[in-house]
Formats: C-alpha cells, sequence, structure tokens
C-alpha cells in the first residue's frame, strides 16, 4: 500500500459509532474429506516439528533497520530477518501473531513462538500475487530466536490437489489451533482460517505448487497449512467507499473483552474517508460464533489514514498510521467522545516505526509486537525490515 502524506490535524477527531449493516459474515468449512485426503498424503506435523527445524536465524538489526524502528518509545527488544528475506523486493512482511494469541499462558507445548506472515508482490511472478508465506519463529530462546517458512495453502474439494491461498495477510491471529487472517481487498472472502493441527511436509522441492510429477511441492518450501475454511461478507468488499462492506486491512485479537473478539480495521489512503474499527466476538471451537452469519458488534469511523495495524485491549484502539516518506504514528482511543492521543515527538508526532504493519499484544509479557515492511533496497523510498515489541505502557 502506498500511503499519502499525513493530514495530521483531522486524525484527533473522536471515533465515530456508525451502522453495522451488511457486516455479517457467513462461515464455509473446507469438505473434510479433504482435509483428511491431503493427512494421508503429506506427513502431518506439528508447531513443535516446524519450530526445531528452524533454518534461518534471526540476526541483529544493521544501522538502517535500526533507524526503521520507533523514535519514541524505543524497542525493547528488536530483530531482523536473515539477509535474503531482510533485502527481497518479492515478499512484504504484514501480519503478526504470537502464542500469547493463542493461549493465555503464553507457551505452545514447551515452545514460545512469534508468527510473521508475508505477501507475496513482485512483477517477476504476477501470478503468485498475493501468495502468503508464515515464519514460525521459535522463541522459547529469547536471545536466539530462529525461523522456518509455512506456506498457505488451499485445498481442491476432493484434496487431490492445491493451490496458493490468496491472502494479503494485513493481519493474522493465532487463537487455540486456529490461524485466522485476513483474504484480499475487493473481494468476498473475508477471512482465510487455518488449523495448528494441519500443518503437512512437502515431499517435492519442484519450483510448483500442489501436486507434481514426484510427489507435493510448495515452490521449494518444506511445509504448507491447508485452509479448513473461510469467512464471507455478504457481497465483494469495497476498497473505495466507507460506506459499503469494509475490506479488512488487518485484524489482531483482544483478551480482554468476555468473550475474546476479533477487531479489524479498514485501509484508505484517500484522506477524506474514514476507516472503519470492526469487532466480532469469538464463540466455540477459536471460531466466531457457530452461527450461520456471525454479525458485528459495534463498528466505529476512525479519522486516522492510512491506518495499518489495528490493537484494542482495556476498553482502547490503537492504529498504527503510515508515511511514504517518514515514520507513522500510533494513534490511542477510547469509544467514548474524547479525541484520540498521539505519540508526541516534534510538530509531525511521526514516532511511531517507518513502514508500519500489523500489531499484537501479548497479555503474559505486557509487550506489544510489530514488524516494518520496507526492505532496506527499496528504491522508492527509505526503508529497513525490522520485528520490535515493547510495552503497552508505553504507548500513548
Amino acid at each position: 500500500m502506498t500511503p499519502t502524506t499525513p493530514a495530521h490535524a483531522a486524525y484527533a477527531d473522536p471515533l465515530v459509532q456508525v451502522s453495522a449493516a451488511r457486516m455479517s459474515l457467513t462461515w464455509k468449512a473446507t469438505p473434510a474429506a479433504a482435509i483428511e485426503a491431503l493427512d494421508k498424503a503429506l506427513p502431518n506435523v506439528g508447531v513443535a516439528t516446524v519450530l526445531d527445524s528452524a533454518n534461518h536465524a534471526m540476526t541483529a538489526c544493521n544501522a538502517e533497520e535500526l533507524a526503521a524502528l520507533p523514535i519514541t518509545p524505543a524497542a525493547t527488544v528488536k530483530w531482523c530477518f536473515d539477509e535474503g528475506d531482510a533485502t527481497t523486493l518479492a515478499w512484504h512482511p504484514q501480519g503478526i501473531t504470537t502464542s500469547g494469541d493463542a493461549d493465555d499462558d503464553g507457551s505452545w507445548g514447551a515452545k514460545r513462538a512469534i508468527l510473521s506472515g508475508w505477501h507475496f508482490n513482485h512483477d517477476s511472478a504476477p501470478a503468485r500475487s498475493n501468495d502468503a508465506r508464515v515464519a514460525f519463529i521459535d522463541y522459547t530462546n529469547p536471545a536466539a530466536p530462529a525461523y522456518r517458512w509455512v506456506y498457505l495453502v488451499l485445498p481442491n474439494a476432493s484434496g487431490s490437489d492445491f493451490s496458493a491461498a490468496k491472502t494479503h495477510i494485513g493481519g493474522m491471529i493465532w487463537y487455540g489451533d486456529k490461524l485466522i487472517v485476513n483474504a484480499v481487498g475487493n473481494g468476498k472472502v473475508a477471512l482465510r482460517v487455518f488449523s495448528m493441527n494441519h500443518i503437512l511436509q512437502t515431499t517435492s522441492a519442484a519450483a510448483d505448487i500442489g501436486k507434481v510429477s514426484d510427489g507435493w511441492a510448495a515452490y521449494g518450501y518444506q511445509y504448507v497449512m491447508p485452509q479448513i475454511g473461510e469467512y464471507a461478507y455478504e457481497a465483494n468488499c469495497s476498497m473505495d467507499s466507507d460506506r459499503d462492506i469494509p475490506c479488512f486491512s488487518s485484524i489482531s485479537l483482544d483478551r480482554s473483552t468476555s468473550p475474546d473478539s476479533l477487531v479489524a480495521a479498514e485501509y484508505f489512503s484517500d484522506q477524506t474517508k474514514r476507516g472503519r474499527l470492526i469487532r466480532y466476538s469469538f464463540g466455540t471451537d477459536y471460531r466466531l460464533p457457530n452461527t450461520a452469519t456471525p454479525t458485528a458488534g459495534k463498528v466505529y469511523a476512525s479519522a486516522v489514514g492510512n491506518q495499518q495495524g489495528i490493537l484494542s485491549y482495556g476498553g482502547r484502539f490503537y492504529l498504527a498510521h503510515s508515511s511514504a516518506t517518514s515514520h507513522g504514528q500510533l494513534w490511542r482511543f477510547t469509544p467514548d467522545g474524547t479525541r484520540g492521543t498521539v505519540l508526541p515527538c516534534g510538530s509531525s508526532n511521526a514516532c511511531w516505526s517507518l513502514h508500519p504493519e500489523a500489531l499484537t499484544y501479548w497479555p503474559e509479557t505486557g509487550i506489544v509486537w510489530s514488524v516494518t515492511e520496507w526492505s532496506r533496497t527499496e528504491p522508492t523510498g527509505p526503508g529497513g525490515r525490522a520485528l520490535f515489541g515493547l510495552p503497552l505502557s508505553a504507548m500513548p
């Protein structure tokens, strides 16, 4: 997404409650036979196996990457990706979630993990646009995190083949055994759902995806996650209207509500439009309520432009704003009609990270995690790709 220059003064306008009409979602499960067929055809491994096979070490950040971090408050933990992932222009980090979302104790068995979702966008392979991969980062030893990639795939109805699951992956939630990601804009699919109980090991290194002559492949990636279901909008969402069905640009989990809830934001580069903040309560089995059409709770419109990440906790919303040429802003709102508060650091208040993306909160540690998007080799402007965390108590 290419943001425009921000209109700072308007961003503090209070949240405005708006209609939740046409924001219901419909659940559609992948045929059970398809998942069963893939489980039989490919080795089914667990999260721990993926983490134990990590083949990319997180690294100390260089000067450009450090410069992309928030100006104030300073990140209390920061890591960068290996050289290939730090400099690629084909893959872009977007969503983030942790084992702190997955379980109250912050762990998944004996493991602690951070998941970083990336989408593909490059002229070299237009057919792969919005393919998605997830870095499973083993954070059990915070002094030496390492990661392994997992490709997200879409089974056909019988499970005899799979293709890439198309998603911008602007936000992710690892909730129980489920991994929930937003799909792509201007489409009917709202959310794609995967399961930690169905992580499959490929059997071919072919530069293709799905069933190939010598087995099963995903462009050389060792692991895939097949989609187990999806939530659909009533009709195609619109990235051009703040009154039509909203396209979810980012999502995160709020564990401070009862029941836990999913919050979503929408992105507009057009500063005259007000991106909406939408909440859905969770039901059983780590899914939205098991009804034909889960409905949204209260919906608010925000005046913050270029909304890249959303976080909700303790009755507050936090919104990460981005700029094409400078650091972004981080805004806090309460839905009580008061004006928003921004991280202050000068006349522009541009003290959040450079090219910020999604937000996630790890309650057990008190840390908010995020990621910066642009590579340090980006030809159109300053960049630096970093994964960082800081205390929620340091937010505005």
